[in-house]
């Protein structure tokens, strides 16, 4: 993949967008995931430190 950043009038408002549609798109990802997959997942934010420090439950 290419990438091309433009650091115009818009950059602030273009990425934000941007991450918007990413934040969107990896959470319809995760919505399909199965029970096996949902909790290796979670397990794996968990042990490696990620913004997902602490999970307290899971409901599937």
């Amino acid at each position: 993949m290419i990438a091309v950043i433009h650091r115009g009038q818009k950059f602030k408002k273009t990425m934000e967008a941007f991450h918007q549609k990413r934040t969107e798109f990896i959470a319809q990802e995760i919505r399909n995931f199965d029970t096996e997959t949902l909790y290796v997942f979670l397990e794996w934010i968990r042990g490696n430190a990620h913004k997902l420090d602490r999970i307290t439950g899971m409901a599937v």
